[in-house]
């Protein structure tokens, strides 16, 4: 396969906070693997209590397994971040899995979310550096809203990549990810 620029290969999935994003993913990458594609990567979908934010859980798209990665709570031995505890076994399990995910040569890999902690260099970015210097044609990294620029800069991202589930349908971005793979793997 030939190397390429790989900002080309990653999309930004993007929309409201609290707005559908990790929804979203999770039904894309359903529609890609009807389309023949072989998906992975995590979702983080999120849990609440009276309508807030209460915490997130780390689940592996290929095999459903799943993980607390954080809580609003004060956890002990978790790692404090924002207004969260993270749970540093949830780091070393997806690290895991994406290794995993990658020696089966995925034509796509979706990583949720990319956001201030991997901005800073913590979270998952040991796992975008992996994914970004792999040859796998397409990524899916799911950002907020309000940290496109700044992630679209970091990794020199081009607006044309970014997908606001507002905007884009479905069945638009898997047509338009799966026509990415097709080209990335020539």
């Amino acid at each position: 396969m030939v190397l390429r620029n790989q900002q080309d290969s990653i999309y930004l999935v993007t929309g409201s906070v609290q707005g559908g994003k990790t929804t979203y993913l999770s039904q894309l990458s359903e529609l890609l693997k009807k389309r023949g594609l072989k998906i992975c990567g995590f979702l983080c979908p999120g849990s609440f209590v009276a309508g807030k934010r209460a915490g997130f859980t780390l689940q592996n798209i290929k095999n459903g397994k799943q993980v607390a990665l954080a809580s609003a709570l004060e956890t002990p031995e978790w790692t404090p971040y924002k207004r969260f505890w993270f749970n540093p076994e949830a780091f070393t399990l997806g690290s895991e899995w994406m290794g995993e995910c990658l020696a089966q040569a995925p034509d796509v890999v979706i990583i949720d979310e990319v956001g201030p902690m991997e901005l800073e260099g913590s979270g998952w970015s040991d796992i975008l550096e992996t994914v970004e210097n792999s040859s796998v044609p397409v990524q899916i990294w799911n950002v907020r809203e309000k940290l496109i620029r700044e992630v679209m800069k970091r990794w020199g991202i081009p607006p044309a990549s970014v997908i606001r589930i507002e905007e884009m349908e479905l069945s638009q971005a898997a047509k338009q990810v799966s026509e990415t793979v097709k080209r990335n793997m020539k």
